[in-house]
C-alpha cells in the first residue's frame, strides 16, 4: 500500500516550473466513447496523453447520457442531483455545479455543443456567459450561438471553430481565466463521418462477451436482445470514423492555444459521458449493468502542474468537479461526491446506478451495482415498486468480462453486499464510494 501511495505522490507532486494559480479549463466531452476508442485520435494523444496523466479504469456513475453529465458538472450521484433520466434536467440544481462555482470566481464561461438531453438549445444555461448549442446530429446540425439560429455544415468542425472564437474573446483581457465546455455529438449514432473518413476501415474480432453463446444466466431483460457481433464491429467501424474528426478539431484549438501563449496555463480533460456496447451478452446500447457501457476515456493534462503517465486509480465522473476546482484554488459550496484527482485520495469501489427511463427503452429495469475493478462485481435488479427482481455477481479477477452470473450457480450470500449496495444508493460526500 506504501508503495501505491508514494506512486501517487510522485505522479501527482507539482514540476519545479509552477502553472498560473488559476487555469483556463477545457473540458472536452464525447458522446458514447468508451475506453480504447481514442486510438482513433492520434493528435489528441500527442498533446495530452503525452504529456498528461491518463486514467486507464475511469468509469462513469450512471451510463446514461444525461444523469451522467449532470453528475460531470456537479461532482454528484444522480441519487444526489434528482437527474435521474434523459429528460429529468428540470430537477439540475445550477448552483451546485462547476459552472456555478467558477463563474462566481471571476471565470468567463462558455458552453459548445451538446450540453443536456433534453435542454432548449435556444436557452443559454445559467452562469454560462456565452452557450453556442445544438442538440445533436452531423450534418446541417441546428446550433443556437448565442441567441442566434444557425446551421453547421458539418458539427464537429463548426464546434472547433467557435471554440477558438470565444478563445480569442476571452483573450483580449487576459488577466480573467476561462472555462469552455466542449460536448461533441462523436461518435454517438447515427453516425454521419466527413466524407474523407467515410471509407477507413477499422477491423475488429470481438471480445469473449461478443461470442457468448449461452445467456440463460443473465436476466430476463437481457436475453431479449440479440445484437450481433457483426453488428457491434459495423457500431465501432461508424464511431471511430467520426472521431476522426474530432482529433482535427481538438487539434485545431491545440494550435490556437499555442498561437495564443496559453498551453501551458489550460488544464485539459478529456472524456466520454459514458461508454457503449457493440453486442457484448447479446447488447446494443449503454444503460445496463456491464464494464462496456461504463468504462470510457479520461486524460487530464496541465503542462507544469501534472507530470505524464499512468495513474492506475479507480476515477470517475464524479470526479471532474472537484478536481477542476481544486486546480483552480477553490471549494465547492456545497458537498461533492467525488474526489480531486490531483490528490493522493484513492477509491476502492465505486456504486453505479439506473434508474428506468422511457427515452432509453421501457424494457431496460431500474438496477445499482457495486463495482470492484479485479475483484467483483454485484448488481441487484428492481422491479418498479424497488423489490429486488434478480440478481448479478461476477468474479471480475477470473471472469472480466462478466461471462458466468455466479447467482446461478449459488454465488456468494447477498446479506452483506446487499447492506453496502443501500448504504451507497443513499450516500453524500466522503460516504460516498
Amino acid at each position: 500500500m506504501w508503495k501505491v501511495a508514494l506512486l501517487l505522490v510522485t505522479l501527482l507532486m507539482p514540476l519545479e516550473h509552477t502553472a498560473p494559480p488559476h487555469p483556463n479549463v477545457l473540458l472536452l466531452l464525447l458522446d458514447d466513447a468508451r475506453t480504447g476508442q481514442t486510438s482513433a485520435m492520434p493528435k489528441t494523444l500527442r498533446w495530452l496523453r503525452d504529456h498528461g496523466m491518463t486514467y486507464p479504469n475511469a468509469m462513469v456513475s450512471t451510463p446514461s447520457c444525461c444523469p451522467s453529465r449532470a453528475s460531470i458538472l456537479s461532482g454528484r450521484y444522480a441519487h444526489n442531483t434528482g437527474v435521474t433520466q434523459q429528460s429529468a434536467i428540470d430537477r439540475f440544481d445550477h448552483t451546485r455545479s462547476l459552472e456555478h462555482e467558477l463563474h462566481g470566481a471571476g471565470y468567463r464561461t462558455a458552453a459548445v455543443g451538446k450540453l443536456f438531453n433534453a435542454w432548449d438549445i435556444a436557452e443559454r444555461p445559467p452562469y454560462f456567459d456565452n452557450a453556442a448549442l445544438t442538440g445533436g446530429g452531423y450534418v446541417n446540425a441546428d446550433f443556437v450561438v448565442d441567441g442566434v439560429a444557425t446551421r453547421a455544415p458539418y458539427s464537429t468542425t463548426f464546434m472547433g471553430a467557435q471554440i477558438n472564437d470565444y478563445i480569442d474573446r476571452y483573450e483580449r483581457d487576459d488577466a480573467k481565466p476561462w472555462f469552455i465546455y466542449a460536448g461533441f455529438t462523436a461518435p454517438h449514432a447515427p453516425q454521419v463521418p466527413e466524407p474523407k473518413y467515410a471509407n477507413l476501415q477499422y477491423p475488429w474480432a470481438g471480445d469473449p462477451a461478443t461470442r457468448e453463446t449461452d445467456r440463460s444466466d443473465k436476466p430476463a431483460y437481457v436475453r431479449r436482445f440479440n445484437h450481433s457481433e457483426r453488428d457491434g464491429a459495423l457500431e465501432r467501424q461508424a464511431q471511430l470514423r467520426t472521431l476522426r474528426s474530432v482529433d482535427d478539431t481538438i487539434e485545431a484549438i491545440r494550435r490556437r492555444l499555442a498561437e495564443r501563449g496559453e498551453l501551458d496555463n489550460t488544464l485539459v480533460i478529456l472524456m466520454s459521458d459514458n461508454g457503449k456496447l457493440w453486442g457484448e451478452h447479446g447488447l446494443p446500447e449503454k444503460f445496463m449493468p456491464y464494464l462496456q457501457a461504463e468504462r470510457v476515456p479520461l486524460i487530464v493534462s496541465w503542462p507544469g502542474r501534472i507530470r505524464a503517465g499512468s495513474d492506475p486509480r479507480l476515477a470517475a465522473n464524479l470526479d471532474i468537479a472537484p478536481t477542476v476546482l481544486a486546480a483552480a484554488g477553490l471549494t465547492a459550496h456545497y458537498v461533492v461526491d467525488g474526489r480531486d484527482l490531483l490528490a493522493p485520495d484513492d477509491r476502492t469501489s465505486l456504486l453505479t446506478e439506473y434508474w428506468r427511463d422511457p427515452a432509453n427503452g421501457a424494457g431496460i429495469p431500474p438496477w445499482a451495482s457495486t463495482v470492484v475493478p479485479g475483484r467483483y462485481r454485484y448488481t441487484e435488479i428492481y422491479d418498479d415498486s424497488g423489490a429486488v427482481a434478480d440478481r448479478e455477481y461476477y468474479d471480475l479477477a477470473r471472469d472480466p468480462w462478466q461471462l458466468t452470473n455466479l447467482m446461478r450457480t449459488g454465488g456468494p450470500k447477498t446479506d452483506a453486499l446487499s447492506a453496502v449496495l443501500a448504504t451507497s444508493r443513499r450516500c453524500t460526500g466522503r460516504a460516498c464510494p
